[in-house]
């Protein structure tokens, strides 16, 4: 029989991260220092530094889902919910000053880590489905979707420092591409 845990994974989860932005690599003593547990009460549930890193990315991608599911409600029962929901996620998260090293450090390890990139990969196909199958207009909501994943890339990397007004503008333009019930060039065959 099991014991019972006793342990509260979210703040070993939160030091994985805390830990991550800090120093830019994972230890377990970095982990176990940072939380207040022994690294035994940190390998409980997490065989390794791997397992760990999983356990945030996996994390991550349940509380993104939550907060753009949350964003998407008001759009309910119309055409591209789940687009609007996630362009209205991204309005309402803009990028903290100074970035993010946990975002960075787990993109990082996303790249080089097979496995951690198929958790990630299927939580976007998923997405992708739910996307294109409540789009008034499919070719535009991919193309849509495409360039909010674009900005939101960009600003996770900090590759651009975008002004609220043009951020505000960008997110704008996203969503009147999802809206759009047909694409530049797409009957001249017709």
């Amino acid at each position: 029989m099991p014991r019972p845990r006793k342990h509260d994974q979210n703040l070993i989860l939160d030091a994985v991260e805390h830990v991550i932005a800090r120093d830019g690599v994972l230890t377990v003593d970095a982990v176990a220092k940072e939380a207040g547990v022994s690294k035994a009460t940190v390998l409980y549930d997490h065989r390794n530094k791997r397992d760990l890193v999983a356990a945030v990315v996996a994390r991550a991608i349940e509380a993104d889902n939550r907060f753009n599911d949350t964003c998407a409600a008001p759009f309910t029962g119309k055409p591209n919910a789940t687009l609007r929901g996630r362009i209205a996620a991204a309005d309402r998260s803009p990028p903290s000053p100074g970035g993010n090293q946990a975002v960075l450090s787990l993109i990082a390890a996303l790249m080089q880590d097979a496995e951690l990139r198929r958790t990630f990969r299927n939580n976007q196909c998923i997405l992708r489905k739910q996307i294109i199958n409540d789009a008034s207009h499919p070719r535009a909501a991919r193309l849509a979707w495409l360039a909010l994943e674009g900005l939101k890339f960009q600003e996770h990397m900090e590759l651009h420092n975008w002004t609220t007004a043009e951020r505000t503008e960008i997110l704008a333009d996203i969503e009147a591409l999802a809206t759009l019930n047909s694409i530049p060039g797409e009957n001249e065959n017709e």
